[in-house]
């Protein structure tokens, strides 16, 4: 007979977890995704709200889905600007502000880092989704940004 040593409560609830997570078929690599609509159409982001992942963003990925993007949250509202360095995906952008209402966008090409794309008044999100997207939704300024629950930015 054999015994198994009992293993301290933390290490219970590791294995626990990587039971769950590969029970789940979603691998540990692979970003979460949040559901969130703007002005009723839904998407699911991936989001950046720490400086390095916000600096990290969309960088030397190879394609996004047709509804999926990255959400970047900052910690209060300011300027942002964003910028394509090593990121290969032609992307739109959208600024909203501290309430969610989108205040501009911007169509942003893969140019090596060269053009940078500001918000035209300060905002606190700006919503990363493929080139063209806001337009085949008919999403324009003043619509809004619906999240399942407050996100805070660092």
């Amino acid at each position: 007979m054999s015994v198994v040593p009992s293993l301290p409560a933390p290490w219970r609830t590791l294995c626990a977890l990587a039971v769950l997570v590969s029970m789940s078929g979603c691998r540990p690599d692979e970003p979460q995704r949040l559901a969130i609509r703007i002005a009723g159409v839904p998407a699911r982001v991936e989001i950046a709200a720490d400086p390095q992942s916000r600096g990290q963003g969309l960088m030397e990925r190879a394609e996004l889905g047709p509804d999926e993007g990255m959400l970047l949250v900052f910690p209060r509202e300011r300027p942002i600007r964003l910028w394509m360095l090593n990121t290969h995906i032609p992307l739109d952008a959208g600024f909203f502000d501290g309430q969610g209402v989108l205040v501009g966008k911007a169509a942003m090409r893969p140019d090596g880092g060269k053009e940078i794309h500001s918000s035209p008044r300060p905002a606190r999100y700006a919503l990363e989704m493929n080139l063209g997207w806001f337009e085949r939704h008919g999403i324009a300024p003043g619509s809004r940004l619906e999240l399942p629950y407050p996100i805070q930015g660092q």
